[in-house]
């Protein structure tokens, strides 16, 4: 994990940036606390990087910007098959080659500059910067992995950084730069524009007619090699283990492959039954396992901080958040770690939610399926991320692999909605014997049993009430036209979102509630509030009752801390 930067064009062709420049680029050196470099690459491009040492730490070769053939580049990235790019490409004189990282250098030459080609031949995560004399090439890895933001100075500068926080100051407007796209940009131009293209898209049909057995070993051996490729980097590695079957299954993975033991790391309530499935992981996998005990009280007193970190306002991922967030800063005090490897996505890929599970039928869980996977760098990723980097750690998730998506997203969807079958069947037979039939055969959580029997979601809507006044929450429309909280926990982090960000320059960005679009989860919500209603003692119920309603079920059908 590290943190780029980049000033490109406006209307002065000034040498060097301004205080306001530097401290808005430093507002990310928590992402790299290792290094840090701001450089004028080009008559009007300064580049800027944050280092989190992870391939030969401490080593020369590893920094940034990297600079050949009269490009340079910054990149927050791993690209896994850089040793066959830079032998397919081969140069001399670049300065910092060794970096895996230096492979966009040799693509890009290699490929005649077709950046579209360049992002196309990279295996990995990436968002990278990169200027010659003339232009600027802006590239991001299909899933959006790694964030990368942009947006344009009054005076027509182009402002890039890994994170709002870095450019909000900067801008007139952020916007986010798309999953699996690239564009140009040339600072000389008067136009305030980036040419934008796709060079990567989710597989939108089904298309890959194999048997169920064949299915199993194709995920098997896909998933597998995704671990092992993300295992670069000689520094410590831990998992992110919740007890469920996803992070258990990376783990058992990566055990296999890893020279040095990895650490486990869990946290919960201290009533949470997942830390006991956690710990039987880490029994069976005969590897350490720290367990991190929390308390309403620290969910509650953190919560101003998680809601800055992750950027957003929306209910799920904070709330989600608050526990992730608090065990990476745990790791980060702890513990030697810096690598975490985290089974995000899987629940996206194979359709798993108790409501998309309920589809009606196939054909509408795959459409539901392609609909939160275009949508997940807005969510589970920007979470992992932002709850990771802020405590100089990196976090890699196998199951969003481009071979993995490309391999999953294709088979029929049929394969993900059995009848009598538990959810993801199709990923638990293919790894019968890699984790305790208890855990592999286990369904999946909610939100409240993940971190205990106590619910979150109550404690924090106890806590909204007693803050937020009445007559204060009466003003919500007035307040907040867009996107009008409809609880008072809503509106606590609203308020906190918006003493952090200016929401005239993001709100178009902050993508909020995905699981409420879904045609049958809505027809179904409106139906389970009917029945409670009719079965109801009262005439009829409050606004306030109603959005609880609302509130339950959401957490309900979005369940997981750390998948």
């Amino acid at each position: 994990m590290c943190g780029i930067w980049a000033l490109a064009g406006g209307a002065t062709t000034s040498s060097e940036v301004h205080k306001e420049h530097t401290d808005a680029f430093m507002k990310i050196v928590g992402r790299g606390p290792d290094l840090t470099v701001l450089e004028k690459v080009a008559p009007n491009v300064h580049l800027g990087f944050h280092r989190l040492a992870i391939v030969m730490p401490g080593d020369q070769p590893s920094q940034q910007p990297i600079v050949g053939e009269d490009l340079a580049v910054v990149c927050n990235g791993e690209i896994y098959n850089h040793r066959q790019i830079k032998d397919e490409f081969p140069l001399s004189n670049v300065r910092n080659g060794g970096s895996d990282c230096a492979a966009i250098v040799h693509s890009f030459v290699g490929n005649k500059g077709d950046l579209r080609a360049t992002c196309a031949s990279l295996d990995g995560v990436f968002a990278f910067v990169m200027a010659d004399q003339e232009k600027v090439y802006i590239g991001r890895d299909p899933m959006g992995v790694r964030p990368l933001f942009y947006g344009f100075a009054h005076d027509g500068a182009l402002v890039i950084g890994s994170e709002v926080k870095c450019i909000s100051s900067l801008v007139e407007r952020i916007e986010y730069f798309p999953p699996g796209s690239c564009a140009t940009f040339t600072p000389s131009a008067k136009m305030r524009s980036l040419q934008i293209l796709k060079y990567w898209s989710i597989p939108t049909i089904a298309d890959k007619f194999v048997s169920m057995d064949a299915a199993q070993m194709l995920i098997r051996d896909t998933l597998i090699r995704s671990v092992e490729k993300r295992l670069m980097g000689n520094r410590h590695f831990g998992f992110m283990l919740s007890g469920g079957l996803d992070s258990s299954l990376i783990a058992s993975i990566a055990t296999r492959f890893l020279k040095h033991t990895p650490h486990a790391f869990s946290v919960g309530f201290e009533d949470s039954p997942d830390l006991e499935h956690a710990r039987q992981v880490a029994e069976y996998l005969s590897i350490p396992h720290h367990v991190l005990v929390i308390t309403p009280k620290q969910c509650i007193d953190i919560i101003p901080e998680v809601v800055n970190a992750l950027e957003t306002f929306d209910p799920l991922i904070i709330r989600c958040g608050i526990a992730h967030y608090l065990l990476c800063k745990h790791i980060a005090e702890t513990s030697e770690v810096k690598v975490l490897l985290s089974g995000e996505g899987a629940d996206e890929l194979f359709g798993s939610y108790a409501y998309m599970q309920r589809a009606p039928n196939a054909f509408h869980l795959h459409k539901e399926i392609l609909r939160r996977l275009t949508h997940l760098h807005q969510y589970d990723v920007l979470r992992c991320d932002r709850s990771t980097s802020c405590h100089g750690l990196e976090i890699r998730v196998p199951f969003l692999d481009k071979k993995m998506i490309d391999l999953v997203g294709r088979l029929p969807p049929t394969y993900k909605l059995i009848k009598r079958k538990l959810e993801k069947y199709l990923l638990r037979s293919a790894f019968e014997g890699w984790l305790p039939s208890e855990v592999l055969w286990r369904s999946k959580e909610g939100f409240a049993e993940a971190l205990g029997k106590t619910d979150l979601g109550e404690i924090i809507h106890e806590h909204a009430s007693k803050i937020i006044e009445e007559e204060e929450y009466k003003t919500r429309h007035e307040r907040f036209p867009d996107r009008t909280p409809e609880t008072k926990e809503e509106f606590w982090y609203r308020s906190i979102f918006e003493q952090c960000y200016p929401l005239d320059k993001i709100a178009h960005v902050v993508h909020t509630k995905v699981y409420k679009t879904a045609a049958w989860h809505l027809n179904e919500e409106k139906e389970n509030l009917a029945k409670l209603l009719v079965n109801s003692d009262d005439e009829s119920k409050s606004e306030e009752e109603m959005r609880e309603l609302r509130r339950k079920a959401a957490t309900t059908l979005n369940s997981g801390v750390v998948a």
